[in-house]
């Protein structure tokens, strides 16, 4: 069980680290949008952010399951 604990809790770290790194792709593509004027630009960000909420979505699914590991483990 402890093996499972350090797998989630590691699974979480990289989706986390990916959504940062992500939203600052999103902004730096907004920026480029704003001073180019170049719509493309938009639509890129804004597919990153639609990644963003998918992978946040899955940290919570991840946190959920490692809640539920650490309470069997509290249990037993």
């Amino acid at each position: 069980m402890a093996d499972q604990i350090e797998e989630l809790k590691k699974k979480k770290a990289r989706l986390q680290e990916d959504c940062s790194s992500l939203e600052a792709s999103a902004d730096t593509l907004l920026t480029k949008a704003e001073t180019k004027h170049v719509i493309k630009y938009v639509t890129e960000a804004n597919s990153l952010r639609r990644t963003v909420k998918e992978k946040a979505e899955e940290v919570k699914t991840v946190e959920l399951q490692l809640d539920e590991l650490l309470l069997q483990l509290r249990n037993n």
